[in-house]
């Protein structure tokens, strides 16, 4: 018996000591993974930058300050104040927006939803263009960041630009909030960007004709259902209109098959922008005449009378072109721009011809980045409205050196540039073991021509690296700095 009793307690306190040891490793993986997943960067923020928090206060920058996310997830704002640092939770998902800045910033851990359902996880910094197409992200449970050129729903609630932050309470309803806004809403809306549609309420991302159920993205606790009684009392409203008055019924049926197809129509319309802008003439005069009953109901009114965007731009060595659509049936656009910037104070504005589809820049600098923004002011209002910002960059020149032949004190070489590049001036310059050994003026002319620049460079003696570099280049009067070199040994 005791012999028993000692085996069924040494197997008591095998068990016992077997469940510790799991737990302590199940935790310490825990910790491991939490580890792991903290972002242990600090990010600076831009004087006048703004952000919520999670309470949805609004947080100005007005001083040096930075982020750094804590083990807890969550992100906190370091700032000092009076010698001290001070800090803020300022929450899990912080989305900064900066007016002078054409990108938004969010941190933390969030999934981009693309339009092809595919579903992109992000972590730290995530950097977002304040432009059109839409981009949509999850940021958690009933949470959401949606960046676009356009934000807006159709009853006007909301009518803004750049970004959004949605956040559902259970029931269904919307908290709106960015630079411009911060609002509550309670009734099912549509949010409506220029690619992407969302239906705030059951959680569902429209693209086209697809529907993306974003409560399968890490759950939802959202509990709202269509009130299937409104629908039925909604269905035996519109059979009374029927019976009550034949005209009207005709009239009501009427606007609601011009209501759908208008939804068709702005689709096509869209596409057909994007290959022929001179087709939309009669299709605009078309659909306004027929919107204006409706409009009187107060429906939706689309109006084709006027419309702009920014088709592409495409950059070589110094210049810029920039395709572009204007509708303007009724010279509403008191005129069409695009400003070009880059970091060191550059600014031009150029005004675009409203008949036409393409503008060049020209006298742009080789191999240097700039911002370009497409904007219209209308004669109706006082300022301008940016449309679209995108980064574009020139292009370096193509260049090449070869070497054909090398003797005891001299070698024949070649340089061949993209002719696209009128240069001034330039040097051919021999290193030997990183010291400048000889120097040698190249015809530009003709180093960009078909057969190149060849000719004999001559020296003391080389090395055991030796280096062929074009250099002092001069383009348009000014000095310009382009990677083109040979490398060889002795």
């Amino acid at each position: 018996m005791n012999i028993k009793k000692i085996k069924v307690n040494n197997v008591s306190v095998f068990i016992f000591f077997a469940i510790i040891i799991c737990s302590i490793v199940g935790l310490f993986a825990f910790f491991m993974f939490r580890f792991n997943q903290i972002d242990d960067n600090k990010y600076p923020l831009k004087l006048g930058s703004s952000f919520y928090n999670d309470d949805y206060n609004y947080l100005k920058v007005e001083r040096e300050s930075y982020l750094a996310q804590k083990f807890d997830g969550n992100y906190y704002w370091y700032q000092k104040e009076n010698d001290k640092t001070i800090k803020e939770n300022v929450g899990a998902h912080p989305v900064i927006y900066n007016k002078s800045d054409y990108k938004v910033y969010l941190y933390g851990s969030s999934y981009q939803v693309m339009s092809t359902g595919e579903i992109k996880t992000l972590n730290g910094l995530t950097e977002i263009a304040k432009t059109s197409p839409t981009k949509f992200y999850k940021l958690k449970d009933r949470k959401y960041l949606m960046v676009d050129s356009k934000l807006r729903t159709d009853n006007k609630a909301v009518n803004t630009s750049g970004y959004l932050i949605i956040e559902l309470d259970k029931q269904g309803n919307a908290t709106f909030a960015n630079n411009e806004i911060n609002i509550k809403t309670v009734k099912p809306l549509i949010l409506k960007g220029t690619t992407m549609n969302f239906d705030i309420a059951n959680e569902k991302l429209l693209y086209g004709k697809k529907s993306i159920n974003l409560k399968n993205i890490i759950g939802s606790t959202n509990a709202y259902k269509e009130a299937e009684k409104e629908k039925d009392d909604d269905k035996k409203d519109k059979d009374k209109e029927k019976d009550s008055d034949s005209s009207s019924t005709s009239e009501s049926s009427a606007s609601e098959t011009f209501n759908l197809s208008t939804d068709t129509y702005y689709d096509d319309y869209m596409k057909q922008v994007i290959h022929s802008v001179n087709n939309l003439t009669k299709s605009v005069t078309d659909v306004n005449a027929k919107t204006d009953t409706s409009v009187k109901k107060g429906e939706i009114y689309y109006d084709f009378s006027k419309y702009i965007a920014l088709k592409s731009v495409n950059s070589s060595a110094s210049t810029a072109i920039v395709n572009y659509a204007v509708v303007d049936s009724n010279n509403e656009y008191q005129y069409v721009f695009v400003k070009l910037e880059d970091s060191s104070g550059f600014s031009n504005k150029y005004y675009l011809n409203k008949n036409e589809s393409t503008y060049i820049i020209r006298n742009l600098t080789i191999d240097h980045n700039y911002v370009l923004t497409f904007g219209y002011k209308l004669v109706a209002e006082n300022d301008e409205v940016v449309e679209d910002i995108v980064n574009i960059k020139t292009k370096a020149p193509a260049c090449n050196i070869s070497v054909s032949k090398v003797a005891r004190t001299s070698l024949n070489y070649k340089v061949k540039i993209d002719s696209e590049y009128k240069f001034d001036s330039g040097v051919i310059s021999l290193y030997v073991d990183g010291v400048l050994s000889s120097q040698q003026a190249v015809d530009m002319t003709q180093a960009a021509s078909n057969n190149g620049f060849n000719s004999t460079l001559g020296f003391p003696s080389l090395g055991i690296l030796n280096t062929l570099k074009l250099e002092s280049l001069m383009y348009g009067g000014n000095p310009i700095t382009i990677d083109c070199s040979y490398r060889f040994g002795s």
